[in-house]
């Protein structure tokens, strides 16, 4: 199956080029340009109010010299993308079950101890997590063995249910949207294996390449040896624009991955997965226009990717995908995405792929002025326990970052712990929040940063690994 993912005509290749151009075109973040930023090479004299004076336009960070210069030559980032679809349709080929089976099964426990809280901050009882478990049935596990496709957008959840989870009401970064048992949010067309079916099957326990866990079964419909071979056999594109109609009511945004079928020498024509006859997988064909989607990869320039992130600045904060927002991995991973760089789901495992350079026992300066020397824009991952950023430049010697945020962490004036919102996708530098008394300088994402990654490393090196840390994003 390798082979059959390589885009293979050069006029494809000349078609994502011009899809490019098309996606150059008008931004729909909302953003007004400003005047580029004038880069200084010492630190600004006084704190920045970084939502007030950072332009919100990734463009405004490029380097004009280098704007267009590929951070991935043309065959690397055909043997990325080569990767990447080889690790989305792993669950196609082999399966893991004894995994999922675990990771089922210690959610159901530690949820069945500790059930938490519902949406209006209720104590939630021991009944509600014992029914859930008794329709998970997990003593009949190992019933399917199917493959299966996402034939709409939807939830991977750590046990079977779409009621929320939450922590205790009134304490930080535990109430909505951190629920607990949002694993992530799955693209249509996302394959899927199936190994376990709930009680009332409405529930299926899967393997994805990214995580295990339960999704709707009204999201998914089955393949068989012939679909997988005929889907996998064209080249793919990934959408490239937020909100891009599919079809039966469908839309997707950046990171989708679908067949191409054809393309006219200036649309595509996606094959897009969609429920058929007998729970089976049918497609239905849509046409993409210039700045909807793109061959896979896409040239991984800093003008292109800026294109991508503008495409998702200002959105809300969602942990973990829930209700069809982005955390900060996600945000990271759908970014990359067309230009066919894997990135995992969480940001511990983001930041163990490619070359990574610690920063601990640094300086908050000599951590910034490192990310200044060492970091390359558009391809850098900043890492600190539970958050993930992109490193994109610089603005009055601060290196600036691309990254969905839920809050800066500050101390109340009676001595609590508390967040001081931002609750979405942002550019800022890293000691964001600095300048309000309750974040002031000791509270500062700086502080807390371990490491860099180079995601499109040209020395071929590979740095040390960051510390392990729990899978879940921790809340900012």
């Amino acid at each position: 199956m390798h082979s059959r993912f390589i885009v293979r005509a050069s006029a494809l290749v000349l078609l994502a080029l011009a899809v490019l151009a098309g996606a150059c075109g008008p931004k729909e973040s909302g953003v007004s340009f400003e005047p580029k930023p004038k880069w200084g090479a010492s630190a600004a004299a006084k704190p920045l109010d970084d939502l007030k004076e950072l332009p919100q336009d990734a463009g405004a960070y490029l380097d004009k010299s280098k704007a267009d210069q590929l951070l991935l030559s043309a065959e690397a980032a055909r043997m990325r993308s080569s990767v990447y679809l080889e690790r989305l349709f792993g669950p196609w080929r082999a399966s893991n079950p004894a995994y999922a089976r675990k990771s089922a099964t210690k959610s159901l426990a530690a949820y069945s101890r500790n059930p938490g809280y519902d949406d209006s901050g209720q104590m939630r009882l021991r009944p509600w997590s014992d029914r859930i478990a008794w329709n998970a049935n997990m003593r009949y596990f190992g019933s399917q063995r199917r493959p299966a496709i996402a034939v709409a957008n939807t939830n991977l959840r750590a046990i079977p249910t779409l009621d929320h989870r939450l922590g205790p009401p009134g304490r930080p970064g535990q109430g909505y949207p951190f629920d607990m048992l949002q694993v992530s949010a799955l693209w249509i067309g996302t394959p899927v294996l199936v190994d376990h079916v709930s009680r009332d099957g409405a529930w299926a326990l899967v393997e994805t390449a990214i995580a295990p866990g339960w999704v709707r079964m009204q999201d998914l419909a089955f393949v068989d040896d012939a679909f997988i071979a005929q889907y996998t056999a064209r080249p793919f594109a990934t959408v490239i624009r937020e909100n891009v109609p599919l079809s039966g009511g469908v839309s997707a945004g950046v990171g989708a991955v679908l067949p191409v079928e054809e393309t006219d020498g200036v649309r595509l024509k996606i094959a897009v997965p969609a429920p058929g006859a007998g729970g089976r997988a049918s497609t239905a064909s849509v046409w993409l226009t210039q700045g909807e989607a793109a061959l896979m990869p896409l040239a991984a320039t800093p003008a292109n990717i800026a294109v991508a992130l503008n495409q998702m600045m200002g959105q809300a904060y969602g942990w973990g995908g829930l209700d069809g927002k982005r955390d900060c991995s996600a945000t990271t991973r759908d970014a990359l995405a067309p230009f066919g760089v894997w990135l995992p789901r969480n940001s511990a495992a983001q930041a163990r792929t490619g070359t990574y350079i610690p920063l601990e026992g640094m300086s908050p300066q000599e951590k910034e002025q490192a990310i200044l020397k060492n970091g390359v824009p558009f391809s850098t991952l900043i890492w600190m326990p539970g958050h993930i950023l992109l490193y994109i430049g610089q603005y009055k010697g601060h290196p600036i970052v691309f990254h969905n945020v839920w809050g800066m962490r500050t101390i109340e004036p009676n001595g609590s712990e508390g967040r001081r919102v931002i609750g979405k996708a942002v550019i800022t530098t890293l000691r964001v929040g600095e300048i309000y008394p309750e974040v002031g300088p000791e509270r500062i994402l700086l502080n807390r940063v371990r490491g860099m990654t180079l995601v499109a490393p040209t020395g071929g090196k590979e740095g040390l690994e960051p510390d392990g840390e729990n899978p879940e994003e921790s809340q900012q």
